[in-house]
């Protein structure tokens, strides 16, 4: 679909539409039901009523495009700021911020002050989870995660289901995981190119995960997908809360609290500060297969 990509694309790099939108009536409400708010405080309320319903939290400082290095510092200084800020109203232990490779990777005097921060949360007991970003990024990003586990920061990382070497990768990477089907529909490396192998390669990874010491987070809106990984867990003997389902904030939020009150451990991922809208509309670019079910999932009730 690489017209529809490249509309998302144009879309996404418009940072007036973005702020019409959140400058309406109608897009106030739609930034609420699925961002944070640009500021921390904003992303802090909405953490708070999500933890009230029994929701774990994962926080992204969204960024969109090149950020450049005087910019950097700003969006450090905005997840400064979100970890002391969930420790004071006592969120920390079921919080974590989420960090993407192609920020971080993106300039080359950003790995210290990644380094500050991951050192901040740890203390503060904030966990960190980077994320995945395109093909020529994944060895870096898995490189930069070993570093830093290496230097004693329990820092997470994000995998693909729609590469072939993912499996691999779950079977030996350990610690925290966060196993996504993929916004990159689209790279250099070996892929799987049908959605239903996509979802194969999504339960075989998770079986690899949750057969070892991992921690897993399944990060995904297909009620069928999440209904496999119950049984698998079950026949695996994993005890609810030793794994965990993610979402996005404002979609599916029927189906979150109905996994909330059967128990199982549900993060809600919530993206703030000013690049929210290129952040998410860019993932869709990314992946615009996902459109129709993006949308299904903000239904009341889904």
């Amino acid at each position: 679909m690489p017209l529809v990509r490249n509309i998302f694309e144009q879309i996404a790099k418009n940072e007036a539409l973005g702020s019409f939108i959140a400058g309406s009536p109608i897009g106030r409400e739609f930034v609420h039901r699925v961002a944070g708010g640009e500021q921390v405080e904003d992303v802090i309320e909405a953490a708070q009523l999500l933890a009230d319903a029994g929701r774990l939290i994962s926080l992204e400082r969204a960024v969109s495009g090149e950020i450049a290095e005087s910019e950097s510092a700003v969006v450090f200084a905005d997840y400064a700021m979100a970890v002391s800020a969930l420790a004071s109203a006592s969120l920390a232990r079921i919080s974590e911020i989420a960090v993407l490779p192609e920020f971080v990777l993106g300039g080359p005097s950003r790995i210290a002050p990644l380094r500050d921060l991951c050192a901040q949360a740890q203390i503060s007991q904030v966990n960190v989870m980077i994320g995945m970003g395109p093909d020529d990024l994944v060895d870096a990003t898995l490189d930069l995660v070993g570093g830093l586990r290496a230097e004693g920061f329990e820092v997470g990382v994000t995998l693909q289901s729609v590469l072939r070497r993912t499996e691999n990768d779950c079977e030996t990477i350990g610690g925290r995981v966060r196993l996504v089907k993929g916004a990159h529909s689209y790279g250099s490396l070996d892929r799987f190119g049908q959605a239903i192998e996509v979802d194969k390669s999504y339960i075989r990874c998770a079986k690899a995960l949750l057969r070892t010491a991992a921690e897993p987070s399944f990060a995904t809106h297909d009620p069928r997908l999440i209904e496999i990984l119950q049984t698998v867990t079950a026949r695996l003997h994993r005890e609810k809360g030793s794994y965990e389902f993610a979402m996005y904030y404002g979609r599916s939020t029927g189906l979150q609290q109905r996994l909330t009150d059967s128990g199982e451990a549900v993060r809600v991922y919530i993206p703030f500060g000013p690049g929210w809208f290129g952040r998410l509309v860019g993932g869709l670019a990314e992946r615009p297969a996902g459109l129709v079910p993006a949308i299904r999932s903000l239904l009341p009730g889904a």
